[in-house]
């Protein structure tokens, strides 16, 4: 649920929450049926609102599940801090992060499937923001796990962690995208590949290789 801010007032804490219960309702709705299947009705009685004062806070279906992609990167870029503060290599961090997305596409197929169909859209649409499908918060800390892991020696330096983090998350979209395309991709196994791979090329052996060649 979001923050209380200080000096709110009580219809502004009422549309807060009511719009934090619309996005609830419909995170487990599109988790358990699927973005398609879930009605705007559906979604009306869930909230425990009407359907006219859903459409006060979000225009369409789709707008509703826009709204969901915060949450996403805010929970996956969580997902990075608690890995951070468990500790290890910054390549065994790498591949903890790796192991949890195939974790949570298996648990939440419909709607991980959902969210990489809207991504997609909306390089194409020009009423979708493009900055929040790329997913700025785990980007954040990406970066920031990659900036410890160069304090402590073990990330190569001839690379900005920017760039590194750049091809991280390439390849783990492309992994999801894989996934999305062919029923038979084994999301586990191909993300724990592509982390081993990531985790040796930023680490400072690969620099050493690259500077011997």
């Amino acid at each position: 649920m979001g923050a209380v801010s200080k000096g709110e007032g009580r219809r502004e804490r009422k549309k807060r929450e009511t719009r934090e219960r619309i996005l609830l309702a419909a995170r487990r709705l599109f988790t358990r049926h699927g973005y398609e299947a879930v009605t705007v009705e559906a979604l009306a009685e869930a909230a425990d609102i009407s359907k006219p004062t859903l459409f006060n806070y979000f225009p369409s279906k789709l707008a509703i599940l826009q709204a969901l992609v915060p949450g996403v990167d805010e929970r996956f870029s969580s997902a990075i801090e608690r890995f951070r503060a468990e500790g290890g290599t910054a390549e065994q961090q790498l591949a903890r992060f790796f192991a949890y997305g195939a974790e949570m596409t298996r648990r939440t197929p419909t709607l991980t499937r959902a969210l990489l169909l809207l991504a997609l859209r909306a390089y194409d649409d020009p009423n979708f923001s493009i900055g929040q499908h790329r997913w700025p918060l785990l980007h954040e800390s990406f970066c920031a796990m990659l900036r410890d892991g160069l304090a402590r020696g073990e990330v190569r330096s001839d690379i900005s962690v920017e760039r590194i983090t750049h091809y991280i998350l390439g390849i783990y979209v492309y992994g999801l995208l894989s996934w999305l395309s062919d029923p038979q991709y084994s999301v586990d196994a191909e993300l724990s590949v592509a982390a081993a791979f990531l985790g040796s090329g930023f680490s400072v052996r690969a620099e050493g290789i690259a500077a011997s060649n």
